[in-house]
């Protein structure tokens, strides 16, 4: 794929992503904290997540709580919304691997 249309992919899977955020957390949260993210942390904490998946999927014993710490080595401002870890995970992990870390 060209450059053009990988950053047109990585774009729309951006809005997709802030989009199913919107939609997945608590109607009384803000989500304030996920306007100011940017594409590039975005796709940091989407590589992020795909190798965490990869661990869960290889047998490692993984729990939300280990996503966690590590989100916020990733993306630092994760850390100041508790929820965050659990909304990013159940948005970018297939099913099946999100109910393991649960």
């Amino acid at each position: 794929m060209d450059e053009k249309s990988n950053y047109i992919v990585n774009r729309l899977d951006f809005i997709e992503f802030r989009q199913n955020l919107i939609f997945l957390k608590p109607p009384q949260h803000s989500t304030q904290l996920f306007y100011e993210l940017k594409l590039e942390d975005f796709l940091n904490i989407k590589e992020f997540t795909k190798e965490f998946s990869n661990k869960i999927k290889t047998g490692e014993s993984l729990t939300l709580s280990d996503f966690e710490k590590k989100l916020i080595e990733t993306w630092k401002p994760a850390k100041s919304y508790p929820l965050s870890a659990n909304l990013i995970a159940k948005v970018l992990m297939e099913k099946d691997i999100y109910e393991k870390c649960l």
